[in-house]
């Protein structure tokens, strides 16, 4: 005989609006970690015994002794309103326990939060627990604590809900730090008030915060600039106060589902369990830089109290599970902005926009087959009823369109000078290769280098040539590019967007130009006309390439490396050339607009040599 389900309600009156707290309540992670229950393993799929719920996830942890053991179902939520969770157990007192939190708008402010549980006890031991109030001290007294601090956090601000009340440093991890301060005092260029927040953050960053640390996410936080504070962080990796990985995201729920140290560890193929799906691991994409406090000044447990709900992933606004034949209004409840509506095993999304003053309500049948029709537009105070036309049920997802921009995807930071003199040995495997859906490539070449030598002899022409290379250099690590190789007197360099190749090759022609007039003249008298400035040859070209491993190094290959090092030969020297693509960038054609009168742009159509049967449009632009 079954034992009788029991319900308990338990009601909250805090301070805090929904949209306050939610970010702090929905976190579930951080949630049961301040509650004090225990850490949670992913159990493998080839341990999985007995019967197992579709798309759940079998969990398993340790509490007063007991193995508990159970398939989770995936959260369902609606942002700042609501969120719960069905849990199946194999192993453990209850057969299910089923939780749900809402958060309503108070009057004139605050919050009531109202959060329900259904126990069904699996055995004696379970109907024992809830007789003995162990829903009460297990539950209801940790969420008062818990519910009341978040309120308390949420009116003083989020930055305090990110310092950490649970470390220690490692034996000796203060006089590392110390030290390492200092060393990044001592490098030039750092910023001592940055430095003064990272070495601070280091030490009171929450655990679960460390685990993940970015970049542009503490650049934002922080109101300093996105490209420096990235900059430190891969200074401080090389001096040994942060660690880095790289976090393979699933395109889907964009949760990290592989962690790879290094880049010749990374693979290019990976798994989402959450999402069922097999996904390519691309650069620009799906590849993430992110760091750790360094274990010998300070240890972070990468360690997991849940691996669902809201916060996991917080691009996904609404998530709801349609049983077979269901059909459920949802109201949406939305800021304005682009978003689409996507279903697991339907390979195309609902295109969905919200726009103030739009329809009220829409329907969407989720069949079988990819959606075929127009984006449907909606006002933020709509309805979009669901309907599973399907006999299996429907996990169905709204999320943003965009990806968050705190992200430091991978195909920035190998773009990046410094990370590569920082860190040479990161390279691909041997054989190894990562897609790149998006990046500019550029080649240079020097005009009249041969004929330097033949003049000026082999010693002043290096010298020349080597203050060339400086130059680029310097021109390029300024725009956030980095050099790929040099041939000669050719160099290979990439950047993750047009326009701040085409501002560092401009600032490199005209530094060298300025760096050849001034130099000492020793040549032969009447030989004036090999005074002439050297000519820097340069193109460059944007589009999709692949990341290998080549001589230890590094590299790309591709049609778009191709082209771009054809383009450079048909440079003059007092030109910079650019394809059809580069042209159509938005922001190259801003970067147009606001040039003198006397840069002009010449369109040509031509072939390139090695690659048949195609013209090209290319633009040639002038400086003159």
């Amino acid at each position: 005989m079954p034992y009788p389900i029991k319900h308990y309600i338990w009601t909250w009156d805090l301070a805090s609006s929904p949209e306050e707290l939610w970010p702090l309540v929905s976190n579930t992670d951080r949630f049961n970690r301040d509650c004090g229950y225990p850490s949670v393993t992913l159990v493998p799929p080839a341990e999985i015994t007995g019967p197992h719920a579709m798309n759940a996830q079998r969990l398993r942890t340790h509490h007063f002794g007991l193995v508990l053991e159970w398939d989770e179902k995936p959260f369902e939520w609606a942002i700042n309103r609501s969120f719960g969770v069905e849990r199946l157990f194999q192993r453990g007192p209850f057969s299910c326990i089923s939780a749900r939190c809402e958060l309503s708008p108070r009057q004139p402010t605050g919050t009531r939060l109202t959060y329900q549980v259904w126990f069904t006890p699996a055995n004696l031991l379970g109907r024992l627990a809830l007789k003995l109030g162990g829903a009460t001290w297990q539950f209801h007294r940790p969420f008062d604590r818990v519910f009341h601090e978040y309120d308390w956090l949420a009116q003083a601000g989020l930055q305090a809900a990110r310092r950490n009340r649970y470390s220690r440093f490692s034996p000796g991890g203060a006089a590392r730090l110390a030290t390492l301060k200092g060393t990044l005092i001592a490098e030039a260029g750092n910023s001592r008030e940055l430095i003064n927040r990272l070495t601070d953050y280091v030490v009171t960053v929450d655990d679960l915060d460390g685990q993940r640390i970015r970049a542009y996410a503490l650049a934002d936080r922080w109101k300093t600039g996105r490209r420096d504070t990235l900059r430190l962080c891969l200074q401080a990796t090389r001096a040994g106060l942060l660690d880095f990985h790289w976090d393979v995201l699933c395109p889907h729920c964009r949760g990290a589902k592989a962690v790879a140290n290094t880049l010749s560890e990374l693979k290019s193929e990976a798994y989402c369990a959450t999402c069922k799906l097999d996904f390519t691991a691309e650069f620009d994409r799906s590849v993430e830089l992110t760091f750790t406090p360094n274990p010998a000044v300070r240890h972070v447990p990468r360690t997991d109290y849940c691996i669902g709900g809201p916060q996991i992933t917080p691009h996904i606004v609404i998530q709801q599970t349609l049983a077979p034949n269901e059909t459920r209004p949802v109201p949406l409840n939305l800021t304005p902005g682009r978003y689409r509506v996507r279903v697991p095993l339907i390979d195309r999304p609902w295109q969905l926009r919200i726009e103030p003053g739009a329809a009220r309500a829409a329907t969407i049948g989720l069949v079988t087959a990819a959606p075929d029709q127009d984006e449907i537009v909606l006002d933020p105070g709509a309805t979009l009823t669901l309907i599973n036309e399907t006999g299996t049920a429907r996990l169905t997802v709204i999320e943003h369109v965009a990806w968050t921009n705190q992200s430091t995807l991978a195909s920035e930071v190998t773009s990046l000078q410094l990370f590569r003199d920082l860190f040479v040995r990161e390279v691909l495997r041997p054989g190894g290769r990562i897609a790149i859906n998006s990046l500019t490539i550029v080649f240079t070449d020097l005009k009249g280098s041969t004929q330097l030598y033949r003049t000026m002899g082999d010693a002043p022409a290096f010298g020349q040539v080597l203050t060339h290379f400086d130059i680029l250099k310097s021109a390029i690590d300024a725009e956030g590019g980095a050099i790929v190789k040099t041939m000669g007197d050719a160099i290979m360099a990439v950047f993750p967007r047009p326009a701040p190749a085409m501002r560092a090759l401009w600032v490199a022609q005209r530094q060298l130009a300025l760096a050849q007039s001034v130099v000492p003249w020793s040549g032969p008298p009447g030989s004036a006309a090999l005074r002439s400035p050297l000519l820097l040859k340069a193109a460059l070209h944007h589009g999709p390439c692949i990341a290998i491993n080549q001589n230890d190094r590094l590299d790309y290959f591709g049609t778009t490396v191709n082209i771009a090092a054809r383009l450079c030969g048909l440079s003059t020297g007092a030109d910079l050339l650019i394809s059809d693509t580069v042209r159509r960038d938005t922001e190259i054609g801003e970067l147009l607009k606001q040039q003198p009168d006397h840069v002009r742009t010449e369109v040509e159509r031509t072939t390139l040599r090695g690659i048949e049967g195609e013209t090209f449009e290319v633009y040639r632009i002038r400086r003159g």
